[in-house]
């Protein structure tokens, strides 16, 4: 979920779309994600960027695991979003950054960049990382931990640029919270 002041949108992996949800609780479809080859795109986070748009990244767990990384992190301007005209909600978003492995949290930090954490890095599900993906060049992505992680969760980035991750979440009580100086 993100809570804007105005907005509280929903990346719902149920039905692979991006949900804007009323004071009254009423939902409305304002994007949809594509399956991926194999099986569904399944989005996990939602950050908002520097220009106003939503980035919203994927699991694409099962295709990353045969492929390799499949993660997707689409781009939605909800001020384009026409939840009563279908053609609208198939084809808002966008690819922005492709070629990762399954997202499992984002956020944006100080300085425009966007950070993903990645549960995997690789098919027999190990070394989870945080990568960096530039604002102006989403084609590339630096790793931040060299794929040590266990399974990372959510990410943040504090205004000193930071950046926080869960860690080893899957294994309670072992998770903990990771710091990682200003990347």
């Amino acid at each position: 979920m993100l809570a804007l002041s105005d907005h509280l949108y929903v990346a719902n992996a149920a039905s692979n779309t991006l949900d804007l949800v009323h004071p009254d609780g009423t939902e409305e479809i304002l994007a949809f994600f594509p399956n991926n080859a194999i099986a569904d795109a399944t989005p996990t986070c939602i950050a908002q960027g520097p220009d106003g748009a939503l980035y919203i990244g994927t699991l694409a767990l099962v295709d990353s695991i045969v492929f390799g990384p499949s993660a997707i992190v689409y781009r939605v301007d909800p001020s384009q979003a026409d939840p009563n005209n279908l053609g609208t909600v198939l084809s808002l978003a966008t690819p922005w950054a492709t070629g990762l492995w399954p997202i499992n949290g984002c956020a944006f930090g100080p300085d425009g960049s966007y950070y993903a954490s990645e549960l995997i890095t690789s098919s027999i599900f190990s070394g989870g990382d945080v990568v960096k993906i530039p604002f102006d060049t989403p084609s590339i992505h630096t790793s931040l931990t060299g794929n040590t992680l266990a399974f990372p969760a959510g990410v943040a980035v504090g205004p000193d640029g930071n950046v926080y991750v869960s860690n080893g979440g899957a294994f309670v009580p072992q998770g903990q919270v990771v710091r990682l100086t200003n990347h």
